[in-house]
């Protein structure tokens, strides 16, 4: 024993040399793979911290130096992280999760258009969207040719059609809105607590209306006739990160939990019902909304389709695409919408501006129409502009599957030519913010100029709808309902940040007015007060 205690024993002393031996074996492995990493793209200069936002641990973990990004970090840095390193091509890189986390981010216009343009060396990573498969295979979460089939059918749902009914649909939710607020009394002066829960119903609803013939009312009072609420679409909607993290049993162990599971499923029974109701009617009884536009589209490609195929389009596929449908227009249009109203009540001669361009196009004493939406042109800009400074979704992830070359430049002002090798294998993240303030498509990016839309500009610098053959195909629809939702506010009422007392000065109301949260999937405003009167 004393020999032992002593440190003299055989094995004790192999094991005091074994521990430091193997370490260095350890970091000797490493460190081989590091330089084999680092040298197969050239060194490319970036940002390195501990842990990786490719973690729960960094989703939840704040920003720490050196230590995590958070899950905003690409809003955070913007386009100075690109300016640290004089180039518009940088690698982001991280020890953990496990064995590293490497991503490369684009700010380079056109180099993001070569990108997203070849489908064969840069596809989309289904992986990352395989858990949103809740309901069945859909348009976003498939590739190659079952993407095909999904987009021939669902592309054709987002008719000029479909697009009037947004219209037509958003003109009556915000009118009904304006109806509550005269039955409350408040008619003439509205104060709005937060703007971007008023934002985020008036999208649901709008959608759920356009896209699949559910009407809501802004209290629920009035229920569809098999008893589905607008309450039972929001906890689907709201609650999307828990049905993705948990299965069924794990959801069954508290009352949220079964509160979720239950409204999800109730979600793909009411829309299987309304699914076999849509195909009993005639063709020309159907609505103009999406789900009856995908019935059509899936009978007739159905009909043409080969036995031998290995691709089929069934209720399962409607169902999934319809909850794509909601999953990805909703949030998004909600806050963009949202970052508009602020960027608004801040900049009140754009406010006075766009009121201007709009009476000037739409008929006194009358509802704005779809005509008077697409002739808008400086509310297209008002939006996109917003878009730009606050895109909800923060990147764009593509996948190398071949080693591949391309030039970026210096931004230093010499524009120097930069190669850079993108090995296969690479995650790739075109970054929206570092696009969309980069100063060489956007002169004096942080301000708020929507007439930059009312020109040429570079629209491969513009990407909140993404581009090349996956881009967004319901733009139209998002613009469509976005533009209906200010023009019939903005027709009746002005707005301003509501003072949080009578001590904060107007600099610091907008300042606060413009905060800004990443949720788990988008930006959007930490809290909108808002203040309307009647005009």
């Amino acid at each position: 024993m004393a020999e032992f205690q002593s440190g003299q024993h055989p094995y004790v002393n192999q094991l005091l040399w074994a521990v430091p031996v193997m370490a260095g074996f350890v970091a000797i492995r490493h460190a081989i793979r590091l330089h084999k990493l680092f040298s197969s793209i050239g060194y490319l200069p970036g940002d390195k911290t501990l842990i990786g936002p490719g973690s729960i641990l960094g989703l939840l973990l704040p920003y720490i130096p050196f230590v995590n990004r958070g899950s905003s970090f690409t809003f955070r840095y913007n386009y100075d992280i690109f300016k640290k390193y004089n180039r518009d091509i940088i690698s982001f890189f991280s020890f953990y999760p496990f064995p590293y986390w490497f991503d490369v981010h684009v700010a380079d216009a056109g180099v993001a258009r070569e990108i997203t343009s070849n489908r064969i060396a840069f596809p989309k990573p289904i992986h990352v969207y395989k858990p949103i498969n809740i309901y069945g295979t859909n348009v976003v979460t498939s590739e190659n040719e079952e993407w095909k089939l999904h987009r021939r059918i669902t592309a054709p749902s987002f008719s000029e059609r479909n697009n009037r009914l947004v219209c037509e649909e958003g003109v009556r939710i915000v009118s009904e809105l304006f109806e509550l607020w005269a039955k409350q009394g408040n008619e003439s002066r509205v104060e709005i607590e937060d703007a971007v829960e008023t934002t985020a119903q008036f999208a649901l609803m709008a959608i759920a209306a356009a896209g699949f013939g559910a009407r809501f009312t802004w209290d629920d009072d009035q229920k569809p006739p098999n008893g589905y609420t607008f309450k039972a679409l929001n906890v689907v909607m709201s609650n999307i990160f828990y049905r993705i993290a948990f299965s069924d049993r794990i959801l069954s162990l508290w009352q949220k939990g079964r509160d979720v599971r239950d409204a999800f499923n109730d979600f793909k029974n009411y829309m299987s019902d309304m699914i076999e109701t849509r195909k009993q009617q005639a063709e020309e009884d159907r609505r103009a909304d999406l789900l009856s536009n995908l019935i059509a589209g899936a009978a007739l490609e159905n009909s043409e389709m080969e036995t031998t195929s290995q691709h089929s389009f069934g209720d399962d596929e409607l169902v999934g695409n319809v909850f794509i449908f909601l999953f990805a227009g909703h949030e998004t249009t909600a806050h963009s919408l949202a970052f508009t109203l602020a960027l608004l009540s801040v900049h009140q001669d754009v406010q006075q501006k766009l009121y201007d361009s709009l009476i000037s196009i739409v008929t006194e004493g009358k509802q704005p129409t779809y005509g008077d939406i697409v002739r808008w042109s400086y509310g297209l800009a008002v939006i996109y502009e917003a878009l730009r400074l606050y895109s909800p979704v923060p990147a764009y992830p593509k996948h190398a599957a071949e080693d591949y070359n391309v030039v970026t430049y210096s931004n230093d002002g010499k524009n120097t030519p930069i190669p850079v090798s993108i090995p296969k294998g690479t995650h790739i993240l075109i970054n929206i913010a570092g696009l969309h303030y980069n100063p060489k498509y956007w002169k004096d990016p942080h301000d708020f100029r929507p007439e930059r839309f009312m020109g040429d500009y570079n629209r491969d610098a513009f990407f909140s709808f993404a581009a090349g053959p996956r881009s967004c195909m319901g733009r139209r629809f998002s613009e469509t309902e976005a533009l209906t939702f200010l023009a019939v506010l903005v027709l009746n009422y002005r707005f301003e940040g509501t003072p949080l007392n009578e001590q904060e000065t107007v600099e610091e109301r907008n300042a606060r007015l413009l905060r800004w949260k990443m949720g788990s999937l988008t930006l959007y405003p930490e809290k909108l007060p808002l203040t309307l009167v009647r005009r």
